[in-house]
């Protein structure tokens, strides 16, 4: 009994040890893979249609989708990166003077801030004022120019990376179905539990990206011609900084064409401000309670908070990959505890919050009567 134990605690720190050792030797393209398997699960069902084809030929069939996503996905997509590389270069040079002379310039704008008792009574001296205005645009422009300098000095990396990532798709589509399999084997889970969480991950994680991927390439693409026609150079790069930005929640978008209006309006073109600042308002912000419910369903998607943490948290631990990773592992993060719940369900009990006449909070099982006098539970 106890050589039992020891040789199955010496296993399991065998494994921990060579595991760790593993994922630290290819921790510099390890994203890579990641972004294949993704990739490789989206492709699949293209894939498979291939393999009918070619008579079961799984490596022509994989070959093939590589292909395909190279020259509809890879290409286009390089393309479109330089063009918005270059505009996010003209933006971050050319937003520090539109804004001191649209801003600072303009002592109206200066005597508004002034007249917030906060921002007087932190900076008294207008000066002073007017200097850390400037600093601060200073520094966001340097922020997107060293930033984007970056990425384009990494092109050696980007190929190796691009190589690793084709690559590894390429035999994902091809062995992906048992490397998955071999995967929920090592799981200690009862085959209900491996269902739930292929399932549920699987579902919510499509329909997540999806409708995350689309509503924020509506509402960036819809809000950036919209700025086009009043007049603002560099949409490209608005338009996208917009759809990454519409997944915060009642925000997002406006963040951007919101300081635009200001300026049209500052220069002077009204009629644009306001029509920009409508557009935004009436129809860019409504586009997310429009489209989600259909696109999307009630049942698949996260919660906007989720989606929301899980992609602002995923682009600043995996970069721009972040976008896709982490709405994926806010997704594995809320179904891991849906299993947990329906495992210990039996040590579980469900709980309903009641206030009291004081406006103090109580808590009671679920299946207790209401007690007399006291209020609906707070809104979720």
């Amino acid at each position: 009994m106890h050589r039992d134990l020891f040789t199955r605690v010496t296993v399991l720190l065998l494994v921990a040890l060579v595991t760790f050792a593993f994922f630290a030797m290819i921790r510099g393209f390890f994203m890579a893979i990641v972004m294949a398997a993704i990739f490789s699960g989206l492709l699949y069902p293209i894939y498979r249609r291939f393999v009918r084809w070619f008579s079961g030929r799984q490596t022509v069939a994989s070959l093939i989708t590589v292909l395909l996503f190279i020259l509809i996905v890879l290409i286009p997509l390089g393309g479109f990166i330089a063009i918005l590389v270059e505009q996010a270069l003209n933006a971050s040079k050319t937003i520090g003077p539109m804004a001191q002379e649209s801003f600072i310039q303009k002592d109206t704008y200066i005597d508004w801030l002034e007249s917030i008792p906060v921002i007087h009574e932190i900076f008294p001296d207008r000066k002073e004022l007017v200097s850390r205005i400037q600093t601060a645009i200073e520094g966001i422009g340097s922020f997107v120019a060293n930033g984007l300098s970056s990425i384009t000095t990494g092109t050696l990396q980007f190929f190796f990376l691009s190589f690793i990532f084709l690559f590894t798709m390429f035999y994902f589509l091809i062995n992906g179905k048992s490397y998955l399999e071999t995967a929920l084997y090592y799981l200690p889970l009862r085959d209900e539990e491996e269902k739930l969480l292929l399932e549920k991950f699987t579902k919510v994680t499509a329909a997540t990206l999806k409708g995350t991927f689309i509503i924020g390439s509506i509402q960036g693409g819809l809000a950036a011609v919209a700025m086009y026609i009043a007049g603002i150079p560099n949409t490209l790069f608005w338009g996208v900084l917009m759809a990454v930005l519409s997944i915060i929640p009642a925000l997002g978008p406006a963040l951007v064409w919101g300081p635009a209006s200001i300026y049209l309006l500052l220069q002077g073109d009204t009629a644009a401000g306001i029509g920009l600042a409508l557009f935004g308002g009436i129809v860019v912000g409504n586009i997310d309670n429009l489209i989600r419910p259909r696109l999307v369903g009630k049942q698949a998607q996260l919660p906007d908070l989720m989606i929301f943490f899980g992609t602002l948290g995923g682009l600043a631990v995996f970069g721009m990959a972040g976008i896709i990773i982490g709405p994926i592992l806010a997704a594995l993060f809320m179904t891991m505890w849906e299993i947990y719940g329906e495992t210990f369900k039996d040590s579980l009990h469900q709980v309903t919050i009641f206030t009291d006449a004081k406006g103090e909070l109580e808590v009671r099982d679920a299946d207790e009567e209401k007690p007399q006098g006291d209020t609906e539970p707070p809104a979720s």
